[in-house]
């Protein structure tokens, strides 16, 4: 996550402070890809586990910053990542 976020700011882009207990509460603890709960009290790698999705990815020019990130599950989050990739 790091290396992307410098490679966001290397192009440009914009970056903003986000925190993620805000983002997982303004979303209602709830995954934006499926609409199920997310698991809070698990982590990564557990497939419930919450995690901070990117709308528009940082490799394709998405922000970092409120506006373009939401609560997904690692699972949802890694098959959305998969996707786009093989999008591509």
């Amino acid at each position: 996550m790091e290396k992307d976020r410098r490679a966001t700011k290397k192009r440009g882009a914009f970056i903003e402070r986000v925190v993620r207990a805000t983002v997982y509460a303004r979303d209602g603890y709830t995954c934006q890809l499926c609409r199920e709960p997310v698991m809070m009290a698990t982590r990564v790698p557990h497939p419930w586990a919450p995690t901070l999705d990117h709308i528009i990815p940082l490799s394709a020019g998405g922000t970092h910053e409120y506006a373009n990130v939401q609560l997904a599950h690692f699972m949802c989050n890694s098959v959305k990542g998969t996707a786009q990739a093989n999008a591509a």
